[in-house]
């Protein structure tokens, strides 16, 4: 079975999709944004490598093994090394938050969330209790298990906080209301009798702000570096003579036989060549984009080298396809998934596929999280800001009536379909959102059922593909 991807908003114009990888072999992703026709979407105001660099984020982290480092903390000569120390507990704490965040995702989808509240205490509970019976002897150790333990005391009191807002709270158990109070006193305590209360003092900006650079410094001894290397240059260089060798050739062509059969250059012929060149010159760039999009049509235009921050060891490998298609260009099971209302002819699409590649060795010590971050405001941008005004008649005990005004504020639907496959299997899963996007960011996010073929039809259907491309073959 195909892990599902989680959602979580993230500000407001960014949307996090995060999934665990731990099978060795290719693991494809494929994401398909459909643009509203309204939408002033093109490869002039936002092309494939702007959307690459400035739209998009994919990130992956070490997430250790299911207990699979315990064995490893206890050993005392492995907690005095550095960056090991940092590694494994990064690990650790990831593997934390990403099982919380999956708490999270339960408990928007549950009307009884009892259970899953009373399975994150005891989650936390554990945690604070496995982090804090480790006693490093560096000081460099104390100041990374510090800040870990800051950040964890703030984010484990912001969950159970949020909790307590819910409708639902109020009809939990009263001993299991009782424990979450219990852990949050508690948690208080420990801050106190550890001088952490400098560290949660200031605005509740500054606060966040501060919690956020924990997180990044936490989490950057398992943060993959990317190596980013573009692809096609060759080809590129290879258009470029080919274009510059054929026009000149006709140009040298033209001039030899001018000479031949006037044995004299006239100024107007100059003045001629000097046009083709200005020609050539203003048509060439054209030339060369249009000819190579052609050739490298299909083919990644990204090669990403995932390396270890501190050991620089390279442990995946991942190619990168970014192009904006119409809605023919999609293939059927593709365009019908998203249901009619994104069926419009003249709606683009943003294509991204991701192809991922870990070493074996890799997958035999940690899982790996996968995370793709979408940011939305360049697409925002592209919504006007509307200046339309609602007036609404209400009555009035002293006027009579009274007029209030309401501005309207244009919003676009959008449709994001993603498509994963995890190797070993002949079927893939998909998923769908319908995002509802304003000029101030993501006005909604809702999760739909795609029109997806099963498995087992998926399995009819290649099964009949490949005898079809055998007939055709012959």
């Amino acid at each position: 079975m195909v892990d599902k991807w989680s959602t979580r908003r993230k500000g407001d114009y960014e949307l996090r999709l995060t999934r665990t990888v731990n099978t060795p072999g290719r693991h494809s992703v494929e994401l398909y944004l459909f643009i509203p026709p309204e939408t002033t979407l093109s490869a002039r105001t936002l092309s494939e490598q702007q959307f690459f660099f400035g739209s998009v984020a994919h990130s992956f982290g070490l997430m250790g093994l299911q207990g699979g480092d315990r064995a490893v903390k206890n050993d005392e000569s492995f907690a005095l090394l550095s960056p090991y120390f940092e590694i494994a507990n990064s690990s650790w704490l990831l593997r934390y938050k990403a099982s919380m965040g999956r708490l999270r995702g339960q408990l928007n989808n549950t009307d009884t969330p009892g259970e899953t509240i009373a399975r994150a205490l005891r989650l936390s509970q554990a945690f604070a209790q496995r982090m804090r019976e480790t006693q490093p002897s560096r000081d460099r150790q104390k100041r990374y298990l510090r800040q870990m333990d800051i950040y964890f005391s703030w984010f484990a009191e912001q969950f159970f906080l949020e909790c307590m807002t819910r409708d639902s709270f109020s009809e939990l158990d009263e001993a299991l209301r009782q424990s979450i109070t219990d852990f949050l006193q508690q948690e208080r305590t420990h801050r106190k009798e550890q001088d952490y209360l400098r560290d949660f003092q200031g605005t509740p900006t500054a606060l966040w702000n501060r919690m956020s650079l924990y997180d990044r410094l936490l989490e950057y001894p398992i943060s993959l570096r990317p190596k980013v290397a573009e692809l096609g240059s060759g080809t590129r260089k290879l258009v470029k003579a080919a274009t510059t060798m054929f026009i000149m050739s006709i140009l040298t062509y033209m001039l030899f036989n001018v000479r031949n059969a006037s044995e004299t250059l006239s100024i107007t012929l100059l003045l001629v060549i000097a046009l083709m060149y200005g020609v050539r010159d203003m048509v060439r760039e054209d030339m060369i984009n249009v000819i190579t999009r052609r050739l490298r049509r299909g083919k990644p235009r990204w090669r990403i080298r995932l390396r270890m921050p501190y050991t620089r060891q390279q442990v995946a490998r991942q190619l990168v396809w970014v192009d904006y298609r119409n809605l023919q260009e999609l293939p059927q099971v593709v365009a019908s998934a998203v249901g009619r209302s994104a069926n419009n002819d003249d709606a683009q699409v943003i294509c991204y596929r991701s192809l991922l590649k870990p070493d074996k060795d890799t997958l035999e010590h940690d899982e790996i999280r996968e995370r793709i971050t979408l940011d939305f405001e360049a697409l925002c941008e592209m919504i006007k800001v509307s200046r339309d005004r609602l007036y609404v008649c209400e009555e009035d005990e002293e006027s009579g009536f009274s007029v209030q005004v309401h501005p309207i504020e244009r919003q676009r639907d959008f449709h994001l379909l993603l498509v994963s496959e995890q190797p070993g299997q002949g079927h893939s899963a998909a998923q769908l959102w319908r995002l509802r996007l304003g000029n101030s960011g993501i006005v909604q996010s809702k999760s739909k059922d795609p029109n997806w073929p099963s498995p087992e039809e998926q399995m009819k259907r290649s099964w009949w593909d490949r005898i079809t491309a055998v007939f055709k073959k012959n």
